[in-house]
């Protein structure tokens, strides 16, 4: 039988009370890490001196990329920061990580005690799941990617709202500001699109026709004015098969043809989200370490409980009965896809973190629905089989969980050494430090790293590395 309970708004907050607690919990780990030298430091020693106007222009001249909008954050934050810098990255990429959990909360539309029960395990896969591990791992110094899960989340969550003009416009707002940041921002046109034909009631008709003619407008100012193409085979290294290419070795094998090259990407860019195999690309090879056998466990086991619920509700969607819960995982079935087919150019875990987060959710779903409405032999034997199956699948997310929470640890010692190592850093890659402007920069983060912020004690475990995932 189910589990019945009558609605009551206790435990939405209760919900809502636990995302808030889970997100200051990560935040004060991500608060120990100070701003990351190679790509923090490096970029904001390109925006010095300049004004938010011509940074704007500029980036419209990317070369394989057009993301004028991510400089020009960097620079509002920078100028508002007067010296705080690590106040202020940090604290956004924090704040950021505590608004991404409550908005996926709000998404859950938690009624009974039931669901509240499950919301532990959806936010474990959330934060847990390797694709979200780059978003509060590094940071450049705001991390774009965590920007641009939280504005897919947003328009999941306008598409749920009651609609009407004043949504419309946030819609369309929202939609220029993601394409502008990033170009996974097309991510955020596949929900309200998605959600348009699953009639959810925020978007209106006139909102995904003005959102598809933005898109269509943004294609052909990038590639036909702008002339801004995407990343070719000679811009970064990238996985396949059972090793890293280096860009020479990727154009001698796909120079001549890159199709299959793109399309492996896209296919291990899936499977890797689904089964937690492949990493970037690149399959395990060799003797299997407990966090691999955790992982791809835990994100099988849950893609099959997933699967489970999408058969038992096929039928019904035949027929168009579909449901609030159901919407979830039909935008997860959305944007999955559509979140592979941009990694096409290389595998890069964190691109798909969007994807991960919509896969959070269906996992939410397809957990709710098994304990509401299970199945006939629930019963049985077999159903206490499937009941400790379901405590395994949570107990291997619980890992990850804790272990994204040590990793973000061993990344406070790993920057502070980093730092130390500044002098010879600027020497290798011929950055010139010479204006006051840039000498005050780099020893106002030298100093945050080095001495105003001490490394925040680590717990030496012999057998963590073996067991979280700390790749």
């Amino acid at each position: 039988m189910g589990v019945t309970v009558t609605s009551t708004p206790r435990w939405r907050l209760a919900a809502y009370a636990y995302a808030l607690v889970l997100g200051c919990v990560t935040s004060y780990f991500l608060l120990g890490i100070p701003i990351q030298l190679s790509d923090s430091f490096a970029n904001l020693l390109q925006i010095q001196g300049t004004p938010v106007s011509q940074v704007f222009v500029h980036e419209l001249r990317g070369g394989g990329y057009l993301r004028p909008l991510l400089q020009v954050q960097l620079k509002i934050v920078y100028d508002l920061a007067r010296g705080d810098y690590f106040e202020w990255y940090r604290g956004i990429q924090a704040l950021q990580v505590i608004v991404a959990l409550l908005l996926s909360v709000h998404l859950l539309r938690i009624r009974t005690a039931t669901e509240a029960a499950v919301v532990p395990v959806c936010l474990a896969i959330l934060l847990g799941i390797h694709t979200f591990t780059g978003t509060v791992r590094e940071a450049f110094p705001i991390n774009t990617f965590l920007t641009l899960v939280l504005c897919c989340l947003a328009a999941a969550c306008l598409s749920q709202s009651r609609g009407g003009r004043i949504v419309d416009l946030l819609s369309v707002l929202l939609l220029v500001f993601s394409l502008l940041t990033l170009e996974t921002g097309l991510l955020v046109w596949v929900v309200f699109v998605a959600a348009y034909l699953l009639r959810y009631p925020g978007t209106s008709r006139r909102a995904a026709i003005a959102c598809t003619a933005i898109v269509a407008a943004y294609v052909l100012v990038r590639f036909l004015v702008l002339r801004v193409g995407t990343p070719g085979l000679t811009e970064r290294s990238s996985g396949f098969g059972f090793s890293t290419l280096e860009p020479g070795e990727l154009v001698a094998r796909f120079g001549a043809n890159p199709l299959p090259f793109y399309a492996y990407n896209v296919a291990s860019a899936a499977l890797g989200l689904l089964f937690a195999e492949p990493r970037g690309g690149v399959w395990v090879f060799g003797a299997l370490q407990p966090w691999h056998v955790i992982n791809i466990l835990s994100s099988a086991l849950t893609t099959i409980l997933i699967g489970y619920y999408i058969a038992q509700r096929f039928v019904a969607w035949r027929r168009n009965e579909i449901t609030d819960n159901d919407r979830l995982v039909l935008l997860f079935l959305a944007v999955l896809p559509a979140n592979a087919f941009l990694c096409f150019a290389y595998s890069k875990e964190v691109i798909m973190s969007p994807a991960g987060v919509f896969y959070a959710l269906a996992a939410f779903v397809a957990f709710r629905h098994l304990l509401v409405a299970p199945p006939a032999w629930w019963s049985s034997s077999r159903g206490a089989a499937a009941a400790v199956l379901i405590t395994v699948v949570a107990a291997g997310w619980s890992v990850r969980l804790v272990g994204i929470h040590y990793v973000l640890r061993s990344t406070a010692g790993t920057v502070r050494t980093e730092w130390a190592f500044v002098d010879d850093w600027q020497e290798r890659n011929r950055i010139t430090i010479a204006s006051p402007e840039r000498r005050r920069l780099k020893q106002t983060l030298y100093d945050d790293a080095i001495w105003r912020r001490p490394e925040p004690p680590r717990v030496a475990l012999r057998w963590a590395d073996r067991v979280f995932d700390t790749q």
